[in-house]
């Protein structure tokens, strides 16, 4: 009986070590989508075929990392205020990475995102997601989403829904993302 008693409790112990494990108590090196970890790294085409990498940013520039589709009107609102910041800050080091996660055709696709794009008159990059691969390791169950990713690689805030870039709230999580926070 007392050997059951142990291996019990051994198993039990093993399992909340899993458990914690998965609940993200690692270090903070490890890839996960989560304030004070590093970003995870993705690989995605722009709406001209050419392959975007996260970790190219690394140690150069800080990351607006956005999730949004085109008939999103809540992503269609905060866009504008997106292109606003990035012609305030990218020349102070930000960048920003808009992904769609839009489906349909793999022609028709990217060109309704460039249609969009031009339409609101947006300059920085837009990314395709179609099949939800990047959307799915940050873990982004609902749109618009948004992590700020540091020029290390580390995520600083995720911000669900709807954002006014323009904000004073906002401007000052972006000059404290560049590090320029007075």
């Amino acid at each position: 009986m007392r050997a059951k008693g142990h291996l019990g409790r051994r198993i039990a112990i093993a399992a909340l070590g899993l458990t914690l494990v998965l609940a993200g108590w690692g270090e903070a090196t490890e890839p996960q989508p989560a304030v004070g970890h590093a970003a995870p790294d993705f690989t995605a085409p722009d709406v001209d075929g050419r392959s975007v990498r996260l970790a190219d940013y690394r140690g150069k520039r800080a990351v607006l990392l956005n999730f949004w589709a085109t008939w999103c009107v809540p992503c269609r609102l905060e866009m504008p205020t997106m292109e606003q910041a990035y012609q305030d800050y990218k020349a102070r080091g930000l960048e920003i990475l808009a992904v769609s996660i839009d489906v349909g055709h793999r022609l028709v696709v990217p060109a309704t995102v460039a249609l969009f794009m031009d339409e609101l008159k947006l300059t920085f990059p837009a990314l395709l997601d179609p099949d939800m691969e990047v959307a799915r390791r940050y873990r982004v169950f609902g749109i618009p989403m948004t992590f700020l990713i540091d020029r290390e690689g580390i995520i600083r805030a995720r911000e669900p829904g709807f954002r006014d870039w323009t904000t004073p709230e906002s401007r000052g999580k972006l000059e404290e993302l560049l590090g320029q926070r007075r």
